[in-house]
């Protein structure tokens, strides 16, 4: 061949070798020829073909053929691409991206293809280009579409491709690429804050190298950080919780009152105009690491107290916390009075309801504020001249009703006492004056401050304490540990748990002393640095200083009153304040209620941690808040959520339990400390595999998970979970599935031991019944009438759900003929609407498809419809089918799609079909709406369907899996007549701190209103309250008991009758009694005595255990044989002294009521012939016995025992001798014994007639 034959040749291989290139490119879904003509206008308006123009020239330009292929870097990155002078977008196609290589910095394809399970036969970046604007994929782990679109709605509305937006326009708006990637920090950081870097293509080039962080580290610490943390809610925060109606205070709780809100002229001369104490609060700072600072106010924010806004509401708060007054501080200079307005606002307006009393504030004014202590603004003279007018100030106040009286007398707090000149003598004088002038003897108190300590030598009746003062004697500061960031800070910082320890440690002395608690002292807006700080107070800690200064006043009564104070309800800037701040909100408040109202701190030995991953509003999200709010209101468990970021269900979630958002690991791991340490969180449940992430790090924090996963593999590796569920797994106590079918195939993705993998059907937690009403309303909307049949699909409308797969079943329908309605109730995924749009009209167009979108009111829909139709390819248990079975409705679902299957076939509660065969579907469809079933058939089938999904079990399985060692109680209140004291009752069931299985009312057809008491009593606790109300009296307390265990779920009952009351750790000590005790038959507690007022009449029985069974008897915790009880603490006296402090195996209690067939003849000792049933003669069986009086047994003067005649009290003891006789044998020495015990209760009944413990 000659090289004239040559060329031709040649320049035909070349248009082949082109052509085939251009068909490739063409075939590959990689070149976007609007793309690049809207990028290259040249090209447009000269009319040449823009694949060919590329191929040709355009690469070799820069051109780039979509958004995500850049020909300059593809080049640079890839020497042999370079080399081979090849067009870069067609070597990326038939080479790179299987190889791995990025077409751009911000496309990974060998990430992407994993990520999304891209089918091999597709490109990766074909994939995305096809759905970059959808937001259902992101180009590398880097950037969350989804999330970009959700947090940024603009742009979602706009239809944009977010990673597009992002690389354009969003960097510059500080807009950030994904949750774990915060831009204004990397900027800042890194790139020293130029507006035009872009932060996500800096770290993308620089990641790999060290102290390259996308966010800051979780271990660093510095001053603006701090500032951020303590300017938000914290993992303590807690909304106003009011003690609920019906608790009586302990002791009675008074907190010291700053009136410096309001601006005088005065401070306005001295401090600046406006001045008031708020004016300081902003020099405050964190001046090391640790140290809570500002303080920010919230519910009441930077108020002044002009005239009584502020005050009433203030007074609302500190009545909901249970305090019994407020201290003003009270400013009197020689006739001359400051900061006066609150007191005479309250003066002034007797609907202000609050005891009040005042601490004459008798020092000078001085600037030691900024330093200058020695000059001196007002001074304090004790003119004599003036004593006629202070004591007259004082005693106008006296006069007011609220003014608080100890015994009768005024109670007045004096600063300073020590700076009265004359000390004795003078107080001598003005007691004095009080008395001739005003007819008033004052308890005269000093506070006990710089130095001074004794009242004694002043003639005053008492001190108070006045913390932080004297209280820090002794302790060494901790400043060498500290952290700082002033280096010219020089205060002294303190442990605030040293300090508490300090002021218990304290022996009482030998004058009278008030105890003081602080929530926290931090002087620093005042100090700027060089004051005094004390470090480390948080609410559980303030509560149990509290509690234990309410336990001493009770035992030391100050004039006759158990008193307690707290400095102070609103010393903002000394950070002592119990008012609600934005870091911790109301939970110092609500831990003073708890301490006044003997109720347990929110750290129980069941506190549960619910994680999530978010709050939007899902089928996973809902079933978590549905899953808190049953545990909360019917078990009474301590939670706290926990997610991963927020969303519309936020609000719902906060009104169940505390809720804490984290955004990333260092603040989880936070978070997870602050639980543990402060709210004794020791178990978690964590819902789906998206948060099953956090597994390792609860474990780390020495918290046990037991994980919920609803999720198929398909969608885990979409969303990249495979390795957070592996690690999961690995780690979490139980993994529960709510299907085997969801089981199995996790396992191929995640195999677990089949010991930790549990089968646990969620139950339904919406209440849907079919309403014959909604029926007819709804289909008249849509113009149908009786006959027609109407099948429905819920859910979000993707290939997931089958969306396509519904649209052929309508298809299927329409070829066989049949005029039957379907509706899809759920947004449709805008990718697929795009696509199938031209079917969607079809179906629109016959009005027999319907596509109503999101409803609210899908319950609605399923009383409308006469089946329900599943059509997902991938769905693990959807709630949808449990709501449809109990409005009655068939359901018909693929096999192989998730758990619906074993549902139906289980339940016969519908059919499956051979999987994604909409021919099957359309005909089971129409074979089950043949014959429609006639109301009452489908209202009993919805009802057996709802009663055969209960959520409580569901519910109570999980909480059971997440604290084996919990015992099922159920707590019954039989009542007749005594709703005067069920506020209380209920209030010390509710406060338990062991969660129960259900509370249940039983009313014996009570005459007053006992049972809208309850119910409000109920409702202010947010508790469930089950009412079953008796048609008649039953004349009978052991009727009662015997309904009562009938009705009962658990195990266990406690059967706590109205009138009497408990502590809050009643249940928790008795339970962890019987679950200790081998094969208990019950378990009591010794009792506290009270009367109906509530008054203490014994603190405990003992000394009547003694004398009637022998020194140390129930003096300590123990064990009993049922046997060995009956014999020693039954057989002649009962020494289980109130039923309310026994806590029954239930099967034990119904076992002794069905043998007692003498029950009814007894009025007086039933519980005693009960208990000799359960337990004398038992071959098995144990007691479990709680030395501590922990019930509370009310003795009322007209009692059963009172009002029964004589002869049959000795009557029933004398056939409970006898019966204890034959089970227990014992002869001649038994029956001695009961002998003297008849005489000496003869006797006592012959002679006094009542006052006896018996009675």
């Amino acid at each position: 061949m000659s090289p004239a034959d040559f060329s031709p040749l040649a320049a035909d291989a070349a248009r082949l070798h082109e052509a085939t290139a251009l068909a490739e490119l063409q075939r590959s879904g990689l070149f976007d020829a609007h793309h690049y003509r809207s990028e290259n206008p040249d090209v447009a308006e000269r009319g040449l073909d823009p694949l060919l123009h590329y191929h040709r020239h355009g690469w070799r330009e820069g051109r780039r053929p979509n958004p995500y292929f850049d020909p300059a870097f593809y080049l640079a990155e890839n020497l042999d691409a370079r080399t081979a002078g090849i067009d870069p977008l067609l070597h990326y196609h038939t080479i790179g991206e299987a190889e791995g290589r990025r077409p751009i910095l911000i496309f990974d394809p060998a990430w992407y293809r994993a990520r999304w399970n891209v089918p091999p036969e597709e490109g990766a970046l074909a994939h995305f280009l096809a759905r970059r604007r959808s937001g259902e994929t992101s180009p590398i782990a880097e950037f969350d579409s989804r999330w970009y679109l959700e947090t940024y709605p603009d742009v979602a509305a706009a239809g944009m491709d977010p990673v597009e937006h992002y690389m354009v326009q969003g960097f510059r708006e500080n807009r950030n690429p994904s949750a774990g990637f915060d831009g204004r920090f990397y900027r800042q950081r890194y790139l020293r804050g130029d507006p035009e870097a872009n932060p996500l293509l800096h770290y993308l080039r620089h990641r790999d190298e060290p102290g390259i962080h996308p966010t800051p580290p979780g271990d660093e610490t510095s001053l603006p950080r701090e500032m951020r943390r303590n300017t938000r809610p914290g993992p303590f925060f807690e909304e106003v919780q009011p003690i609920p109606a019906g608790l009586a205070p302990l002791a009675r709780v008074l907190a010291f009152y700053l009136p410096q809100f309001h601006a005088c002229a005065e401070n306005d001369a001295w401090w600046g105009k406006g001045f008031t104490e708020w004016t300081n609060l902003h020099r405050a700072l964190p001046r090391f690491s640790g140290h809570y600072q500002p303080r920010i106010p919230r519910d009441l924010g930077h108020y002044t107290l002009e005239g009584s806004a502020v005050l009433r509401r203030q007074i609302a708060l500190a009545k909901g916390a249970g305090l019994g007054g407020f201290v003003f501080y009270y400013y009197w200079f020689n006739r001359r009075r400051l900061l006066d307005r609150p007191v005479e606002a309250l003066l002034a307006d007797q609907t202000l309801d609050f005891p009040f009393c005042l601490m004459w504030a008798n020092e000078n004014w001085t600037r030691r504020w900024d330093g200058m202590e020695r000059e001196v603004l007002i001074a304090q003279d004790y003119r004599e001249a003036d004593e006629g007018a202070l004591i007259a100030s004082f005693a106008r106040h006296f006069a007011d009703p609220r003014y608080i009286r100890l015994a009768g007398r005024p109670l007045l707090f004096i600063y300073r006492a020590a700076q009265i000149p004359g000390g004795a003598a003078t107080i001598a004088r003005w007691r004095a004056l009080f008395q001739s002038a005003h007819g008033e003897n004052p308890l005269l108190v000093m506070a006990q401050s710089f130095g001074e300590e004794d009242p004694r030598p002043l003639g005053l009746d008492g001190a108070v304490e006045f913390p932080p003062h004297k209280l820090t004697a002794g302790l060494t500061p901790i400043n060498p540990k500290l952290d700082l960031f002033d280096t010219d800070f020089t205060a002294e910082v303190y442990d605030y748990e040293a300090l508490a320890k300090n002021s218990l440690a304290a022996p009482p002395p030998d004058f009278p002393l008030i105890k003081t608690a602080i929530p926290g002292w931090d002087n620093d807006a005042r100090r700027e640095g060089q004051g005094l700080v004390v470090q480390g107070a948080t609410p559980a800690r303030y509560q149990a200083w509290l509690e234990r200064l309410i336990e001493a006043a009770r035992a030391r009564p100050f004039a006759g009153t158990a008193l307690v104070c707290v400095n102070a309800w609103n010393e903002w800037t000394e950070a002592a304040y119990l008012e609600p701040d934005v870091h911790f909100g109301a939970a110092f408040l609500n831990a003073t209620g708890r301490a006044i109202a003997g109720l347990a701190q929110p750290s129980t030995p069941t506190a549960l941690v619910l994680v999530g991953h978010d709050a939007l509003s899902h089928g996973a999200q809902h079933l978590l808040l549905h899953l808190g709010r049953y545990l909360a209101r019917v078990c009474g468990v301590q939670l706290t959520f926990l997610l991963g970021e927020s969303g519309p269900l936020e609000g719902e979630y906060g009104k169940v339990a505390p809720i804490l958002i984290t955004r990333d690991e260092a603040s989880f791991a936070a978070a997870l400390r602050g639980l543990y340490h402060g709210k004794g969180v020791r178990r978690a449940i964590v819902n789906t595999a998206a948060a099953a992430a956090h597994c390792p790090e609860l474990v780390r924090q020495g918290i046990t998970p037991i994980l919920l996963i609803h999720e198929l593999p398909q969608l885990i590796r979409e969303k990249q979970l495979q390795e957070a569920a592996k690690a999961a797994v690995r780690v979490a106590h139980q993994v529960v599935f709510p299907a085997a079918f969801v089981r199995d195939r996790f396992a191929t993705l995640a195999p677990l031991p089949p010991e930790r993998a549990r089968i646990l059907p969620q139950g339904l937690y919406q209440d849907i019944r079919f309403s014959p009403e909604a029926r007819r309303r709804l289909r008249r909307g849509l113009g149908l009438g009786p006959e027609a049949v109407l099948a429905v699909a819920v859910g979000y409308g993707d290939l997931r759900k089958g969306f396509d797969l519904f649209l052929q079943v309508w298809r299927a329908l329409r070829r066989r003929g049949r005029h039957v309605h379907l509706a899809w109730l759920g947004r449709v995924d805008r990718q697929i609407a795009t696509y199938l749009d031209p079917e969607i009209a079809a179906a629109k167009v016959s009005l027999t498809a319907h596509f109503p979108g999101f409803c609210d009111n899908v319950a609605e829909w399923l009383s409308a419809a006469d089946a329900l139709l599943l059509p997902s390819r991938e769905d693990p248990y959807p709630s949808v089918m449990l709501e449809a079975a109990a409005a009655g409705l068939p359901i018909i679902a693929f096999a192989g799609s998730g758990g619906a299957a074993e549902f139906i076939t289980a339940r016969a509660a519908g059919e499956v079909v051979p999987f994604a065969d909409a021919d099957a579907m359309a005909r089971a469809l129409v074979a089950r709406t043949r014959a429609l079933p006639s109301r009452a058939e489908r209202l009993r089938r919805a009802a057996a369907a709802a009663q055969a999904s209960p959520f409580g079990d569901y519910a109570e399985a999980l909480l059971q899996l997440a604290c084996p060692e919990l015992l099922g109680i159920s707590v019954v209140v039989p009542n007749y007549d005594y709703g005067r004291f069920l506020p209380a009752r209920l209030a010390a069931i509710f406060s338990q701190t062991y969660p129960v299985r259900e509370v249940i009312l039983l009313d014996d057809a009570s005459r007053d209103d006992s049972i809208a008491i309850a119910e409000a009593t109920a409702a202010a606790w947010q508790r469930d309250l089950r009412i079953v109300r008796a048609g008649e009296n039953s004349g009978s307390v052991f009727a009662q008991w015997r309904r009562a265990a009938e009705l009962a779920r658990g195990d266990f009952l406690w059967i706590a009758e109205a009138d009497d009351s408990a502590e809050p750790r009643f249940l928790e000590r008795l339970a962890a009694a019987l679950a200790a005790a081998p094969d208990p038959i019950l378990g009591f507690t010794d009792s506290a005595a009270i009367d109906a007022a509530d008054r203490v009449l014994w603190p405990h029985y003992r000394a009547y255990y003694a004398a009637s069974a022998g020194p140390g008897a129930l003096a300590a915790d123990d064990v009993f044989t049922a046997d060995g009880f009956a014999r020693r603490f039954l057989a002649e006296r009962n020494l289980i002294l109130n039923a309310s402090a026994v806590v029954w195996r239930r099967t034990a209690l119904l076992g002794a009521l069905a043998r007692a067939d003498d029950l009814a003849d007894y009025r007086l000792a039933g519980d005693w012939r009960l208990y000799l049933e359960a337990l004398a003669g038992a071959a098995g069986g144990s007691v479990a016995y709680v030395a501590a009086a922990l019930n509370r047994h009310r003795r009322h003067d007209a009692s059963v025992t009172a009002g029964t005649p004589r002869r049959r009290h000795l009557a029933e003891i004398r056939a409970l001798h006898r019966l204890a006789a034959r089970r227990l044998g014992g002869g001649k020495i038994l029956r001695a014994r009961q002998e003297a015990v008849l005489r000496d209760i003869a006797e006592a009944l012959g002679g006094k007639g009542q006052g006896s413990v018996e009675e």
